[in-house]
């Protein structure tokens, strides 16, 4: 709670954790993870510098919330847009948020393409990247087989076809990052509608 001219104000620390957040990315996206310092984030957002403490241990717990929180912003675009969808249908909309093709889902692969090599080093983060793609490859196996049962595509391996579409993503968000003029979202988009004929025709 804080206090203003006297008067208690209640304050949202989900809401402030996440305004947060916010100002980290926009950091890491126009500095780099090394120029982010907890002053830095404090002084952007225009906080105090102690007053981050009140939501994050350090600078390694910000950036960690950070890098959670890019899949988190991905599962709920899918949803709010999912509603009774099921099979391919499903499996568009989820494919299609994860897939860099809008600004702001761009941004989100460039924050994790930014720490992604700090994942590497770093347990938690590497858990938190982990486990953001084992639920989407789960959630990808069950939209297959739905598929199949509904008879929208043949009966196939859906564990193959699952690991063969994630990695077809996952290089979509690298090269979307690296060499964007490869990789526009109009390339996204044949991709994996390709991927998704090649499903209709048991390839």
């Amino acid at each position: 709670m804080e206090v203003t001219e006297g008067v208690p104000k209640i304050v949202d620390h989900d809401e402030r954790r996440r305004e947060i957040i916010a100002v980290v990315w926009r950091l890491i996206a126009t500095r780099g993870i090394e120029a982010m310092t907890m002053r830095t984030i404090a002084e952007e957002a225009g906080y105090a510098n102690g007053v981050l403490s009140y939501y994050f241990a350090n600078k390694d717990e910000v950036v960690r919330r950070a890098y959670e929180h890019v899949s988190l912003a991905t599962n709920d675009r899918v949803a709010r847009k999912l509603g009774d969808a099921r099979g391919l249908a499903a499996l568009r909309i989820l494919c299609y948020e994860i897939m860099p093709r809008t600004d702001e889902a761009l941004l989100e692969a460039r924050i994790a393409a930014t720490l992604w090599e700090r994942a590497m080093h770093d347990p938690a983060m590497r858990q938190i990247n982990a486990q953001a793609w084992e639920d989407w490859r789960v959630q990808m196996i069950e939209l297959l087989d739905q598929a199949v049962s509904d008879g929208e595509i043949p009966p196939s391996d859906t564990v193959l076809t699952t690991d063969t579409l994630l990695t077809l993503l996952m290089g979509m968000q690298v090269l979307a990052v690296l060499s964007p003029e490869m990789m526009p979202p109009s390339r996204q988009d044949e991709l994996f509608e390709n991927f998704i004929v090649e499903l209709h025709s048991g390839a």
